[in-house]
């Protein structure tokens, strides 16, 4: 089942189709314009308008005019950008590997473009926004309703032919794109089913093996062997990162010893 509102992108709705053929998706919901698929998703959990059977729904838009990033941050979509969201069935309570899904999102995503784009190589910097050749490419952000704790939404902004210009980024944050790097121009809805693909299975395999999840994150970690800053319980600390611990928080030597972090923001500090 698909829901189409606005004047469509033809590539996008011929992809949109074709992912629901292949049964990756039970539903999708596409517009034209939105302020953020994210919200979309959990609206439609709050009001419970999706059934069983619609899991995973992707939410896709063309234009996406208010999309959040991590930690309250906007993320900025050129209109070459890929921005979508997809809710899945996961118990963030009930599942034991829970903790790792964040992981594993930066994990699917950084599969698919190695896969299209080889042999390219992907970074994730914790706990899983993508980089590339040194920059930016990807960030993703996960949320839940407090309507469905078995329900998560997956969003993930992308950077195909352009790359947003900003005034001012944070050390080792600058963002690029995939043709940036590879020369290589793409529409976006090309890497749309891969990466949903390459989520649906990822996610499946989180569930039966964690531990290749993890296995895999570390060996893109982006931090490990790097001075970060970070804060933690309203202290600002710095550190060097020791890489990443089992249960997916990021481990950090101090000057007062090893810290174990499990969210907020991670800066890396520029060396003199």
């Amino acid at each position: 089942m698909i829901q189409t509102t606005g004047s469509l992108d033809p590539t996008g709705l011929l992809v949109a189709e074709h992912i629901l053929e292949q049964r990756l998706c039970g539903s999708v919901s596409y517009c034209e314009e939105s302020a953020s698929t994210n919200s979309d998703a959990l609206g439609d959990l709050r009001k419970q308008a999706i059934s069983n059977d619609q899991l995973p729904r992707l939410y896709l838009a063309d234009r996406q005019t208010s999309g959040r990033g991590r930690q309250g941050n906007s993320w900025l979509s050129g209109a070459d950008s890929l921005t979508f969201s997809l809710t899945i069935d996961f118990d963030s309570v009930r599942e034991p590997s829970a903790k790792l899904l964040s992981l594993a999102a930066g994990v699917a995503t950084a599969r698919a473009i190695e896969f299209e784009f080889a042999p390219v190589k992907t970074m994730l910097k914790w706990p899983n926004d993508v980089y590339l050749s040194g920059g930016k490419l990807a960030g993703i952000l996960i949320e839940t309703s407090q309507a469905f704790s078995d329900r998560l939404v997956i969003g993930i902004g992308m950077n195909v032919n352009d790359s947003p210009t900003l005034d001012s980024y944070e050390v080792g944050a600058k963002p690029n794109s995939l043709y940036a790097v590879t020369g290589r121009r793409s529409t976006r809805y090309s890497l749309l089913e891969p990466i949903v693909a390459s989520l649906v299975k990822t996610v499946d395999q989180l569930r039966q093996s964690p531990s290749i999840i993890l296995g895999e994150f570390r060996q893109r970690c982006f931090l490990t062997g790097k001075q970060i800053r970070f804060n933690q319980l309203g202290q600002d600390c710095q550190g060097y990162c020791r890489g990443i611990a089992d249960d997916g928080e990021l481990m950090i030597q101090t000057s007062q010893g090893l810290r174990l972090c499990d969210s907020g923001a991670i800066r890396m500090v520029r060396v003199q």
